[in-house]
């Protein structure tokens, strides 16, 4: 999957970057997890005097296990000193089974991937379809179908 991984990272990493904005100071690193597929993205921010620092696991399976989570719960080091807060998260495909994962951790569902029975699958954005309008024969005589325009850049004017 050499440069298919890179893809499915770059769309997950788009995915962490709406919810956790560089607007916002959030600073992303990212990490590979073990020998695995997984990833984890360290996420910090300053934020009133006090660093924030969130741990995401990204994972692609479909059964995820608390094994799984393991090296979330390894705390990051802090070079200046302070005591940060500290989150743990998990970002996963739509229709991944958690049911073994405690209730009380942030699961995100990715928007770009998900599960079709046991396939992982690329959800891509639906395609805008412009309706085919007919014209009755008198407004038309030649009697071919017409599309309405959508804007004012197909016009030319």
């Amino acid at each position: 999957m050499g440069i298919c991984t890179d893809i499915m990272h770059k769309f997950v990493k788009q995915e962490i970057s709406r919810v956790y904005s560089s607007y916002d100071g959030w600073k992303m690193t990212q990490r590979k997890h073990g020998n695995s597929y997984e990833t984890i993205f360290v996420i910090s921010r300053m934020n009133q005097g006090t660093r924030e620092i969130v741990k995401l696991l990204v994972c692609f399976k479909k059964v995820i296990t608390l094994d799984m989570l393991e090296e979330l719960t390894y705390p990051e080091k802090v070079t200046d000193g302070m005591t940060p807060r500290r989150y743990y998260a998990l970002m996963i495909p739509a229709n991944a089974d958690i049911s073994a994962l405690p209730k009380d951790l942030t699961v995100m569902t990715m928007t770009s991937f998900a599960f079709e029975g046991k396939e992982l699958i690329w959800v891509k954005k639906p395609v805008r379809k412009i309706k085919i309008v007919e014209q009755n024969s008198s407004a038309n005589p030649s009697g071919e179908k017409l599309k309405p325009v959508d804007s004012v850049a197909e016009t030319g004017v």
